[in-house]
């Protein structure tokens, strides 16, 4: 497993060490919360550091089907999310809906969406517009 050593893995890695630096620093001060998910993040993104590092530069540059894919998704995700929030607001009409309690399954809505037309366009293929 040969790992590139480039400045943008070295910045990755040096973020990285300080994020576990800093959790174990909050945890001696006895910030168990903060500290401990300073260090499992840390953790996780060591995992991602080591995937991403022994892969070459290349791999992570996307073509123009996958950004045309990632933009058509995009555009239909904020149109259903642009129907929520007009349902939501002719519900508002007639009864108290605040905005703290469907923020969360607005968000969810969204991204659910993001990824399901993602996934669906590119299982379709790519095509043009006629």
């Amino acid at each position: 497993m040969k790992i590139r050593k480039d400045k943008y893995t070295l910045r990755g890695l040096a973020l990285i060490l300080g994020m576990l630096v800093l959790g174990l620093v909050l945890w001696q001060f006895q910030f168990y919360g903060g500290g401990a998910s300073l260090i499992f993040m840390g953790l996780m993104l060591t995992v991602i550091f080591l995937h991403a590092a022994t892969k070459p530069r290349e791999y992570f540059i996307r073509d123009e089907r996958t950004v045309r894919i990632n933009e058509k998704a995009g555009y239909h995700a904020f149109l259903i999310l642009l129907i929520c929030i007009s349902i939501l607001t002719i519900t508002n009409w007639f009864t108290e809906v605040l905005y703290k309690d469907v923020s969360a399954p607005l968000a969810i809505i969204a991204t659910g969406s993001w990824l399901i037309l993602r996934w669906y366009y590119d299982k379709k293929g790519y095509e043009t517009d006629p």
